[in-house]
C-alpha cells in the first residue's frame, strides 16, 4: 500500500518556532498564584484584626449601661461591642481625658472599689478595676486603663454575667 502526497502527515514542527501556548502557559500559572497572593495580602491587611469574628458592633451607651456605667463627656475614638455567646458580653474602647478618670469612676461604681495600680494582669495597664456585680447591677465589670499622654487615657471596659 502506497500512501499518496496527501495523506503524508508531518509530526515536526518548523525548526526555530516556539510553541508559545506551552510558553504562556508555564509563565501564567506562576503569575496567577502571585496575583492570587497579593490579592489575600491586600484583603487581609484592610480587614479590621481589632474585634473577633463573633463580636457584633453595637451602641456604647448599651454597652456600658449594661455595666452600670456611661460614656464619658470628653471621650473620643469610641468603639464597642457584643460578643456572641450564651451569655452577653460587652466591650467598650475609648479614649478620654486623663485627668476626668477617678470622677467617671466614682460615677459610675459609687459602692466602690477603687482604681488600683497594682495586680492589674497586664505590665502595660497603668490603673484597673475589677468589680462584681452589685445591688442592682446585673454584670461583673473589669477595666483598664493606660495612659497614652499626660492628658489621655485609653480606656477598655469589659461587662459580663457571671
Amino acid at each position: 500500500m502506497t500512501q499518496t502526497d496527501t495523506e503524508k502527515v508531518t509530526e515536526r514542527g518548523t525548526p526555530g518556532r516556539t510553541r508559545w501556548g506551552v510558553f504562556l502557559t508555564i509563565v501564567a500559572v506562576p503569575t496567577l498564584v502571585v496575583a492570587a497572593l497579593i490579592a489575600v495580602l491586600v484583603a487581609w491587611l484592610f480587614t479590621d484584626d481589632s474585634v473577633a469574628a463573633d463580636v457584633k458592633k453595637t451602641s456604647c451607651a448599651e454597652a456600658l449601661a449594661f455595666g452600670g456605667a456611661k460614656l464619658p463627656q470628653g471621650a473620643r475614638d469610641a468603639w464597642c461591642g457584643l460578643e456572641a455567646g450564651p451569655e452577653p458580653r460587652y466591650t467598650a474602647r475609648f479614649r478620654m481625658p486623663r485627668d476626668e478618670i477617678d470622677a467617671w469612676v466614682a460615677a459610675g461604681f459609687p459602692q466602690g472599689p477603687a482604681l488600683r495600680t497594682t495586680q492589674c494582669g497586664d505590665a502595660q495597664v497603668d490603673a484597673c478595676l475589677n468589680a462584681g456585680p452589685v445591688a442592682g447591677e446585673r454584670a461583673s465589670v473589669q477595666i483598664d486603663i493606660t495612659h497614652d499622654s499626660r492628658k489621655w487615657s485609653e480606656v477598655r471596659f469589659v461587662a459580663f454575667t457571671s
